[in-house]
């Protein structure tokens, strides 16, 4: 069965309103961006036991990315894999791929997600310029569409409600 993946316009008008949705963070709020069900990938919760006995137990976790205003800055945070010390099962090349983006590793007092901060430099004024939210958004929207979302995908990231 074929699947029919969004068109250039669609992903498009979604990277618009997504940075329309992060310039309207209010200080302290976050905005979590969610991959479609079809997604999802096995995370383990725990490991087999007595030998195998007590079988492991994995339960489907959709990957995401958190933006976060901070002051005058945007924080994001993307889905922490097995490699930075997270629990979601991303590939070797996976990784590779999120650092090509832009993401960084976060240190161990940062946690276990990929973290990104724009801008890349001292802020320029309150809050985010909107170039700078078009950025993450597309960003953002590179990000699902090269290492989260499988090829196959025939749906868009899900925005959540501004929380906080």
């Amino acid at each position: 069965m074929t699947t029919q993946q969004p068109d250039a316009g669609a992903r498009a008008a979604w990277v618009a309103h997504l940075a329309d949705r992060v310039t309207a963070l209010a200080d302290g709020q976050a905005l979590t961006v969610s991959a479609p069900e079809e997604a999802q990938r096995p995370v383990r919760l725990r490991k087999a036991r007595l030998g195998g006995f007590v079988p492991a137990r994995h339960v489907p976790v959709a990957p995401w990315v958190r933006l976060e205003r901070v002051d005058d800055l945007l924080r994001g945070h993307c889905v922490g894999g097995e490699v930075v010390g997270g629990s979601f099962p991303l590939a070797p090349e996976e990784d590779a791929a999120l650092l090509a983006l832009g993401w960084h590793r976060p240190s161990p007092a940062e946690g276990q997600d990929y973290l990104r901060f724009w801008p890349d430099d001292v802020p320029q004024g309150p809050f985010l310029p909107r170039e700078e939210a078009e950025r993450a958004a597309a960003m953002v929207a590179a990000t699902f569409r090269e290492v989260l979302l499988p090829p196959d995908t025939s749906g868009l990231p899900t925005l959540g409600p501004a929380e906080g």
